[in-house]
């Protein structure tokens, strides 16, 4: 289901680093996703650190990846922001999703907040549970009828 959100629903403020917290199982491409994203921000002259934290997979979650940014002050010419490396509960500005079982994992960690949280998340499953358990590369034939 997808849900519109109007730009101005979320206020983002350049007092304080932007905060976003992606949640991808290995191979969906989070790390690929927040490479670009600290990229984006740094070509634009924004302060941006990213870190990761892996999960175990269907036992505790996917791979949380973590990004803060923020532009320079100007007032303040040659100051560094000091940013953190972990995601605190209810600060986390935009929350990211690869699959709908990290969307619910976030919110029960506490990562979205109704008041402060833009929540993107997908409602497919990258790999269905017979290929998961599957040995070897686990792929299954298209062909098959499965």
């Amino acid at each position: 289901m997808n849900v519109p959100v109007a730009p101005s629903s979320i206020a983002l403020s350049q007092a304080r680093p932007i905060t976003v917290a992606v949640l991808a199982m290995g191979g969906q491409g989070g790390g690929v996703l927040v490479d670009w994203i600290v990229a984006l921000a740094e070509r634009r002259g924004w302060f941006a650190q990213s870190t990761s934290v892996p999960g175990v997979a269907q036992r505790t979650g996917a791979t949380i990846y973590y990004i803060e940014m923020i532009a320079p002050d100007t007032s303040k010419p040659g100051r560094h922001p000091v940013l953190s490396l972990m995601p605190a509960p209810g600060k986390v500005d935009i929350v990211i999703g690869a699959e709908l079982m990290e969307v619910g994992r976030a919110i029960l960690r506490g990562l979205v907040s109704p008041d402060r949280t833009l929540l993107i998340g997908s409602s497919h499953r990258s790999l269905a549970v017979i290929e998961k358990t599957a040995p070897g590369d686990g792929t299954a034939d298209g062909g098959a009828g499965l």
